[in-house]
C-alpha cells in the first residue's frame, strides 16, 4: 500500500468516527426534544381538559341557579296569591259583602299582599346564590 492510500484510509476512518459521533449526538438531541415535547403536549392536553371541566361545572351551576331563580319567582307569586285569597276568605268569614268593603280596606289589602311579595322576593337572591355554590361544589366533589 502506498502512503497516499494509507493516508486516505486513515482519513476515511477519522471521518467515519466523526460521522458516528455526530449521529449519536443527533440521536441524543432528538430524544431530549421528544421529552420536551411530551411535557408540552401533556401541559396542553391537561389544560384543555381542566378548562373544559371548569366550564362545564360553571355552566351547570349557572343552569341550576337559573332554575332556582324561576322557583323563587314562582314562590313569590304563590305567596302573593295565598295572601290575597286568605284576606278574601277572612272577609267571607266575617260575612262582609263586597259592597261593604271600603276603599281604605282595599288599600290595606293591596299593601299587605305587596308586603308579602316583597318579603318573599328578598329571600330569592340568597337562595339563588346558595344554589349556585351548592351545584358548583357538587361538581367539584365528583
Amino acid at each position: 500500500m502506498t502512503t497516499a492510500e494509507k493516508h486516505t484510509e486513515t482519513e476515511v476512518n477519522k471521518l467515519q468516527a466523526r460521522i458516528d459521533e455526530l449521529e449519536a449526538e443527533l440521536k441524543s438531541r432528538r430524544a431530549n426534544d421528544s421529552k420536551k415535547h411530551a411535557e408540552t403536549d401533556k401541559l396542553r392536553t391537561d389544560t384543555v381538559d381542566k378548562t373544559t371541566s371548569e366550564a362545564n361545572r360553571l355552566l351547570h351551576a349557572l343552569s341550576v341557579a337559573f332554575v332556582e331563580e324561576v322557583r323563587s319567582a314562582a314562590d313569590v307569586v304563590k305567596a302573593v296569591s295565598d295572601e290575597a285569597f286568605r284576606r278574601h276568605e277572612d272577609r267571607i268569614d266575617r260575612d262582609e259583602a263586597i259592597t261593604e268593603v271600603r276603599l281604605s280596606d282595599l288599600g290595606n289589602d293591596v299593601a299587605a299582599v305587596l308586603n308579602k311579595g316583597i318579603d318573599k322576593s328578598l329571600a330569592g337572591p340568597g337562595r339563588v346564590v346558595d344554589k349556585f355554590y351548592e351545584a358548583y361544589r357538587e361538581k367539584n366533589a365528583r
